[in-house]
């Protein structure tokens, strides 16, 4: 073989290598950046017609968040904060709203560190790990600032994985409502894991992100977790298509939760269309979960 056509294979391989190498991390890049938030992003908040207020708060490593708080006239009504999936921020929230309101509850949506007009790094998404930090926040802020004494919260996919570990240690949690949540990090990488890529090309690409973004997986595992949220009740939403997180994976956690707990398995429904239009579509039998979760705690 010529040198030239050693050359050509040369490069064809090295190029090969660094797709190989580099196309997960462009991938989960992509896949994880924060969504750019206009200025006009806060007409979503006007457009409802309810009284709201722009909130700041700290995280517990010193970073500002920001969001909308929408209160009801009875300052002593629980409050109910919403988490979003990857890549979103509070507005994708906002759908939600107006029947939690109009039952009565104070509402929080906001943005996790690099989102929205938080602080932080657009790029640092770190999969629940510094979320369930922001969540914590949020928590502190009902409980300390609003003077709020029931709390429940909402969250779909990585946003509900951040409720399940915050809610593990922070007692201030009340009630849950998590859709779609996943076990544990590997396993969420794993079922969506292109199958072009090998395996150890993944797990290579996922100890580069936790160094990048400075977490680690071991700080992702609701399923190691779950069991400390009980007495406090837990109401799962599961899509029965989900791709990314199977049947089996969430009826894994289901089980590992402790009673109180229910199940509500969505027939046809994909992993993004739990939130949209299903939590739309649910909200009032939501509402019923919170009602009666709140009324039961104060027995």
């Amino acid at each position: 073989m010529s040198i030239s056509g050693l050359k050509i294979i040369s490069s064809v391989f090295l190029g090969l290598s660094v797709f190989s190498i580099g196309g997960p991390l462009v991938g989960e890049l992509v896949a994880t950046i924060a969504p750019v938030f206009p200025q006009k992003a806060t007409l979503y908040a006007r457009d409802l017609g309810i009284p709201y207020e722009e909130v700041a708060f700290q995280t517990s490593d010193q970073l500002i968040l920001r969001g909308w708080f929408f209160p009801t006239s009875d300052k002593n009504a629980p409050a109910i904060l919403y988490a979003p999936a990857t890549a979103h921020d509070l507005r994708s929230g906002i759908s939600l709203v107006t029947p939690l309101h109009n039952a009565g509850y104070h509402v929080l949506l906001f943005s996790y560190r690099g989102h929205g007009l938080s602080d932080g790094d657009r790029f640092g998404f770190t999969y629940g790990a510094l979320e369930s930090k922001d969540i914590d926040a949020a928590v502190k802020f009902l409980k300390e600032t609003k003077g709020i004494q029931q709390i429940g919260a909402i969250g779909h996919s990585v946003g509900a994985v951040s409720i399940l570990l915050s809610a593990a240690r922070n007692p201030d949690i009340d009630v849950v409502v998590a859709a779609s949540p996943f076990n544990n990090m590997e396993e969420i990488w794993e079922t969506n894991r292109p199958l072009i890529f090998p395996k150890p090309l993944l797990d290579l690409s996922m100890r580069v992100s936790e160094l990048r973004k400075g977490y680690t997986r071991d700080q992702i595992r609701p399923e190691d977790v779950i069991a400390q949220i009980a007495p406090r009740p837990i109401l799962f939403i599961h899509g029965s298509e989900d791709k990314r997180i199977t049947h089996e994976q969430a009826m894994r956690l289901y089980n590992t939760a402790q009673e109180p707990k229910r199940m509500w398995l969505v027939e046809g429904a994909s992993h993004g269309e739990v939130r949209s239009p299903v939590l739309d579509y649910l909200i009032m039998n939501i509402i019923d979960f919170f009602n009666d979760s709140f009324e039961a705690g104060q027995d």
